[in-house]
């Protein structure tokens, strides 16, 4: 499980601050708000993704 939370972390962690740099290129304001909004729904979209991947792999 902390496999799962560690890899979402970190993929949203990266995700949120590519889409931050976007942002910053494009000449938007920064927000807290969306950067904690990237950070979570994609660390948990991927984190989710991650396990059903994996306990597919192990039912096989």
């Amino acid at each position: 499980m902390k496999k799962y939370i560690l890899s979402g972390l970190l993929s949203g962690l990266v995700f949120a601050l590519i889409m931050t740099g976007w942002d910053y290129y494009k000449e938007l304001p920064f927000s807290v708000f969306k950067f904690i909004a990237h950070l979570v729904l994609f660390a948990a979209l991927n984190g989710y993704l991650t396990y059903r991947r994996d306990h597919k792999k192990l039912n096989k």
